[in-house]
């Protein structure tokens, strides 16, 4: 199963281009979204997608600066460049970044597909980190739900699992050890901005490497436990209704991480560890129970009522709320109406 990010800034040019995911890719492909830029670096910082789907121009951050920035942290990705005709020969910069796939718009299904089945050839070794940083971000969000005993167990035994790639993938066992501390310390700062760090040589031994790597686990989970004191029931309150009021919107994780005053990385993991849903997905559904009063309340049309409720497209709508519900808006509204 893959993970891609679709990061554009044009609400029914991202919908559309979800949607072709989906309908590519419905039992392979997992996809998740992003309004620009930041929001992206802020999702594969959470999500580790295998494939990126980025426009050039994007504000915040634009997707070469994107690009540049995951390639200069060494985080695997395939990469396909969405892009206008005025802004197309702009794009041939990423190719420096390993960027081969680039599509004008308006995105055409099969050319889409072809792409994606060429990254996905191109994938290759990038499955086998992608799993492990998987198993990274499970622990990571884990971390408040399982005692330290527990979680400087499975930090020892992923640590152990990387360090054994030294013979046959060295590089990727750098990597990998690269962007784990990364991410750690990051969390850390953002919990603690006054917080030592410990820091780990080069050249040291695995022992050291894994307890370095369980330091850093205990600092979080001690920082984490803290923050868990403070009341945040009432944050989470007022970002939940400010979305059940302005659900019509297209609400962006940068324009709610500016609400809760909060960077976009942290209200991105904060909100999953506070509601257990990313902020889209809590959007989604949100909107799926607006849809559902309209289908049982009124006779309006699948195309009106997913404009009302704040889709961009009707297909995109139809193929939420068959997967939030289990059967079509028509299915439901006959199923369950008078």
């Amino acid at each position: 199963m893959y993970h891609i990010l679709v990061a554009e800034d044009e609400p029914w040019i991202r919908s559309s281009v979800v949607e072709m995911v989906n309908r590519i890719g419905e039992e392979t492909f997992t996809v998740s979204q992003a309004t620009n830029g930041e929001e992206a670096w802020a999702l594969i910082q959470e999500s580790w997608p295998t494939v990126l789907i980025t426009d050039i121009m994007m504000p915040m951050m634009d997707g070469l600066s994107l690009i540049q920035k995951i390639h200069e942290y060494g985080i695997p990705m395939a990469f396909i460049i969405i892009s206008g005709y005025d802004n197309f020969q702009y794009a041939q910069k990423a190719i420096r970044y390993g960027v081969t796939e680039y599509l004008l718009k308006p995105v055409d299904l099969d050319q889409l597909r072809e792409a994606l089945r060429r990254s996905e050839q191109s994938i290759g070794s990038l499955k086998e980190i992608s799993q492990y940083m998987s198993r990274f971000q499970q622990l990571v969000n884990s971390l408040g739900e399982i005692t330290p005993q527990t979680a400087g167990r499975k930090m020892s035994d992923l640590i152990h699992s990387v360090l054994r790639l030294k013979h046959l993938n060295p590089a990727a066992r750098l990597n990998l050890l690269r962007i784990f501390e990364w991410k750690l310390t990051g969390l850390v700062k953002e919990l603690s901005p006054g917080q030592a760090l410990p820091s780990i040589p080069a050249d040291a031994e695995d022992t050291a490497i894994i307890r370095h790597f369980d330091q850093l686990a205990m600092l979080l989970i001690m920082h984490s436990a803290e923050q868990n004191k403070a009341d945040t029931h009432l944050m989470t309150k007022r970002v939940c209704d400010y979305i059940q009021t302005h659900y019509k919107k297209d609400i962006s994780l940068t324009e709610m991480a500016q609400y809760a005053n909060m960077s976009i990385s942290y209200f991105s993991s904060w909100f999953k560890r506070c509601t257990g849903r990313t902020l889209v997905q809590y959007i989604q559904e949100v909107r799926i129970e607006k849809a559902k009063q309209l289908l049982l309340e009124t006779q309006l049309k699948n195309y009106e009522i997913a404009e009302q409720v704040g889709f961009a497209t009707q297909p995109y709508f139809i193929r939420v709320f068959k997967n939030t519900v289990g059967v079509s808006p028509n299915s439901f509204r006959k199923r369950m109406g008078p």
